[in-house]
């Protein structure tokens, strides 16, 4: 069985931090903080990340030292009071050059770490793009195209950018928000603790509001919410502008397309909830932390009053100094509650990253396991296929005979090396899922698909791919040279070569034709191609290609009839000595298939050649009928529109 020939990859080992896509299929018995997987991220580089922390810690420290200097020059000063001829003026120097020192340290050393945290987070930035391409490269071409090209945009813009910011400025401010508050609460009560409980009670108070906020559930997971409605919006506002022509033609506006303004309305009464939530609860933690002289000054009036002498000058020395140093609380709790704020958000997007890495890839085999087809016929046996997840778990107990959702059904075809299977059928058929698990873009829930005898899921994607070329309906052209479009089927191909299969393909002709030939940019300046001309580039890839199989998923469905004539004539040239499986649109291109197979309902119902199955007068007769009576319909007094359809 297949089951016995694949298998996964292995494992990291445990000494690399589990992926969020480990996390995301419950691989880790325990999941780890989101602290620690952003750092994970960094791989080799978060000694990077450690040093970066340090250093911000210490510039933290460093931050305090001119608060120091500024007590210690009032001290001074108090001390010799009134008699300012006797002050040591070298000494007071000496204070402030330990200022200038701390403002510069602090300064210094955090520029120092911010540059180890930038570092360590371009790496991580780069590292988790590129494992979430290679991630979406090994997927089912399915669950790619159910994410959107808007969302998949957004995560890795957004999502990774946000990873990127946090390596790179909240991690270090962190390292600092924690420091503080110690260094803080060792300076508060050191010189006077009666002062030092009026401060703290300013930070009780503004730990309560904020408190408040961030542990209430409601408004975290409409936080989470806020980012799934942005993905959804921008997916919306992407279709909605491909999809502007036919808006226009028929006089709709963005209000009408329904998709696009609810998911408008869904981001725009989270975004109301959100900002009304802290709408009370950011001007009251802001006012408290910003105003911590309120709570000191009340208790050195208390505390003054009365006091003579020597003692008035030990109590105003202090004094001074709680004012002037209890507005850096502000600075450090403001940090506080940005990381808390950035906590929140950078799981969120976490959990966006998840949903990409935690979609499961189609196992491979080992390289060691691999095997390689010897010849290059096509085998689908008993085959059972369904999008839904919830059919897949019955897909081995289901019989012909039996309802469900099975895109395919017990479905047995051959096609041996050399010949051409031509399948055909109405709309949602399967047809194109046959292309598809041919090409194993998904795997199948039960039965196999081999080729050469080999099951598909015992060869490695690379061989898999390498004795096949597929042209589609949907043509996808990069922003490159023609000739790099071409080339790209093989990419040590000579110039020369890659004529030779544009003349073949019958795209010699339109290429010579524009402004830079065959060196023309796609995109650049205007130039784009009808359908029918990029379907022959497409062509013309393959030809290049000259690869055995050759799975055709409806490519002449959206060509006028010339353009038709012209990519029959390189089919012809693409097809000759190979194993061909060609799903139809336009029955006159199957005529000459060694074998059709008509599906229906997920299910082969017919199978034969052309002459047989006309004979048979089943359903491809009927379907034949209909086609031979639509090419006789016509405009004008002497149209045969009226000829009722078989």
């Amino acid at each position: 069985m297949a089951s016995n020939e694949t298998s996964t990859a292995q494992s990291p080992s445990s000494e690399t931090p589990p992926s969020p896509s480990d996390v995301a299929s419950g691989q880790t018995s325990k999941q780890p903080s989101w602290a620690a997987r952003v750092i994970g991220f960094t791989g080799g580089g978060r000694w990077l990340v450690y040093l970066s922390m340090a250093l911000s810690t210490l510039s933290s420290v460093c931050s305090f030292v001119p608060f120091v200097a500024i007590y210690l020059v009032v001290a001074d000063v108090i001390a010799v009071y009134p008699n300012f001829a006797t002050l040591d003026t070298a000494r007071i120097m000496g204070f402030g050059w330990m200022a200038i020192a701390g403002v510069v340290g602090n300064i210094g050393i955090y520029l120092a770490a911010l540059l180890c945290a930038h570092s360590a987070a371009f790496d991580a930035e780069y590292r988790l793009k590129l494992q979430i391409t290679e991630h979406l490269a090994r997927i089912p071409l399915g669950k790619l195209e159910s994410l959107g090209s808007g969302r998949i945009g957004k995560i890795m813009d957004e999502s990774v950018g946000a990873i990127e910011g946090f390596l790179a400025h909240s991690l270090p401010d962190m390292a600092a928000a924690f420091t503080a508050p110690v260094a803080i609460i060792v300076l508060l009560f050191i010189f006077d603790w009666r002062f030092g409980l009026a401060a703290v009670a300013c930070v009780v108070a503004a730990f309560a509001v904020e408190a408040a906020g961030f542990s209430n559930k409601a408004i975290t997971e409409k936080m989470q919410r806020h980012l799934v409605n942005q993905e959804l919006m921008t997916n919306a506002t992407v279709e909605y502008v491909r999809g502007m022509p036919v808006v226009k033609t028929f006089g709709q506006t963005a209000e009408s397309f329904n998709r696009l303004s609810n998911a408008v309305r869904a981001y725009t009464d989270l975004a109301l909830d959100v900002a009304l939530f802290w709408q009370s609860l950011m001007p009251a933690f802001t006012a408290i932390i910003n105003n911590a002289y309120l709570f000191v000054l009340p208790v050195g009036i208390v505390l003054g009053t009365g006091l003579e002498g020597p003692d008035f000058r030990t109590f105003a020395l202090d004094f001074i100094f709680y004012l002037l140093f209890v507005p850096s609380i502000a600075g450090a709790l403001n940090k506080m509650m940005y990381i808390s704020e950035d906590s929140m958000i950078i799981t969120a997007h976490l959990s966006r990253i998840d949903e990409v890495l935690g979609i499961d890839p189609l196992p491979v085999p080992r390289k060691t396991e691999a095997r390689v087809p010897e010849r290059f016929d096509v085998e689908l046996d008993d085959v059972c296929f369904s999008y839904d997840a919830a059919d897949k778990v019955d897909a081995s107990r289901r019989r012909g005979d039996s309802a469900g959702t099975f895109a395919l059904d017990h479905v047995s075809l051959t096609v041996p090396a050399g010949t051409t299977l031509a399948v055909v059928g109405p709309s949602g058929a399967g047809k194109s899922t046959v292309a598809s698990l041919i090409a194993r873009f998904w795997d199948v829930d039960a039965g196999a698909v081999r080729i050469g005898g080999v099951d598909v899921r015992a060869m490695s994607p690379d061989d898999l791919m390498g004795c096949m070329s597929l042209v589609f309906q949907s043509v996808h052209l990069f922003r490159t040279s023609l000739f790099e479009n071409i080339r790209m089927a093989r990419p040590n191909a000579t110039r020369e070569e890659v004529i030779e299969a544009a003349r073949a393909a019958q795209a010699d002709g339109f290429i010579r034709a524009l402004p830079q030939g065959y060196d023309t940019v796609y995109g650049s300046k205007g130039v784009h191609l009808s359908g029918g001309e990029a379907q022959r580039v497409s062509i013309a890839r393959a030809i290049l290609a000259d690869r055995p199989i050759v799975v055709l998923d409806e490519a002449t469905a959206f060509s006028d009839p010339e353009n038709e004539h012209l990519i029959q004539l390189a089919f012809e040239r693409l097809m000759a000595g190979k194993t061909v499986i060609m799903i139809a649109h336009r029955l006159s291109t199957v005529i000459g298939a060694d074998q059709i197979a008509v599906v229906e309902d997920g299910r082969v119902v017919e199978r034969g050649k052309h002459e047989e199955m006309l004979a048979a007068n089943g359903i491809y007769a009927r379907m034949w009928a209909r086609y031979a009576q639509a090419l006789s319909w016509g405009i004008g007094p002497n149209a045969s529109n009226d000829k009722e359809v078989a």
